[in-house]
């Protein structure tokens, strides 16, 4: 597969409206300095069209790829949490930061991102602790009803569960609920090119959730490409006048 920030770059300069995200960008794989400097050089060259997806990784072939161990599951949310301190302070600016996972020193981000004071940071999360983090350190939520869901049925009703618990969370802390952008991934088992209705159908669901966006994979064979056409043609301006 291609690495998915050097396909944004490429992006930036040819898909002139859209906005660009990694929904997710894994920490396994780069240092919050290191993913600031990625983040900035995107956000230049699309004229301020980029959100910051990242996700603690679960997969263990990612770890056996960049050759880091196996971190238990409460470990890897403690890094994730440190990571967005750390990329939140390295997007504005400041030189140095100490954490107990991560650090740097005498960082310079020049010239800067477009968007001020950084570009929006999306967290991917299903579980709990991941939730309560978002809730509390993210611009947006990016929700994909969680690993290996059985069937469609039990991924909205993971996603109803998450959905209540991220506003509970949002409540503690004294969050407007409101204020915390939500973006469904069409994660595995959905499938949004079934059929013609069942963009509109997701759709549907996704806004009595209180969603802002949902986010597809393109087709996956000639029959899903005939659905996708049609929604493109149907659908989507129908949605949109809505």
């Amino acid at each position: 597969m291609l690495d998915g920030w050097s396909v944004l770059a490429a992006w930036a300069a040819t898909a002139g409206h859209l906005r660009l995200a990694m929904l997710v960008s894994n920490i396994i794989y780069r240092h919050p300095a290191v993913l600031a400097k990625h983040a900035i050089t995107v956000d230049q060259l699309s004229g301020g069209r980029l959100d910051i997806g990242v996700g603690a990784g679960v997969y263990s072939t990612d770890r056996a790829m960049a050759g880091v161990p196996q971190w238990p599951a409460g470990e890897r949310v403690d890094r994730l949490e440190e990571f967005v301190q750390a990329i939140n302070l390295a997007l504005r600016g400041q030189a140095s930061f100490e954490g107990r996972y991560y650090r740097f020193d005498a960082a310079r981000v020049v010239p800067g991102s477009i968007q001020r004071p950084r570009p929006p940071i999306l967290i991917g999360a299903a579980g709990p602790r991941l939730l309560r983090l978002t809730a509390r350190h993210a611009d947006g939520w990016s929700a994909f009803g969680g690993i290996d869901v059985a069937d469609e049925d039990a991924f909205l009703a993971a996603l109803r569960r998450q959905t209540i618990a991220i506003d509970r969370y949002c409540d503690e802390i004294g969050r407007d609920r409101r204020s915390l952008r939500r973006l469904l991934l069409a994660f595995r088992p959905l499938r949004p090119w079934r059929s013609a209705d069942a963009l509109s159908m997701l759709s549907e669901q996704a806004h009595a959730l209180a969603f802002d966006e949902i986010i597809v994979y393109k087709p996956a064979d000639d029959d899903e490409r005939r659905a996708f056409d049609a929604a493109v043609t149907d659908t989507l301006p129908a949605l949109r006048s809505l």
